[in-house]
């Protein structure tokens, strides 16, 4: 086990300025959120496929997600900060 001020003979990191990231986490939050949106959807789409005739194309399908995905991802952006953050429950 090494210590913890060993930087194993890589002296440019230690010089170098911490970077930005490229995307702030709040965005990457939404994104994500976004994201878990619209593969929730093309599950239930394939779901009700699989249980019944959707006879709908993956053209719709996709496109329709994209919007769910983009809904989410602006719903969470701007209802951050103005949900409580912390469990409420006793």
């Amino acid at each position: 086990m090494g210590d913890s001020t060993d930087s194993g003979g890589d002296s440019d990191t230690e010089s170098s300025p911490a970077r930005e990231p490229l995307v702030a986490p709040a965005t990457k939050f939404s994104l994500l959120w976004g994201l878990v949106g619209g593969l929730a959807f093309l599950v239930l789409a394939q779901g009700y496929e699989l249980l019944g005739d959707l006879g709908v194309g993956i053209g719709p399908k996709v496109a329709v997600a994209l919007v769910v995905a983009a809904g989410a991802a602006a719903t969470t952006h701007l209802a951050r900060g103005r949900l409580p953050t912390e469990n409420e429950s006793p």
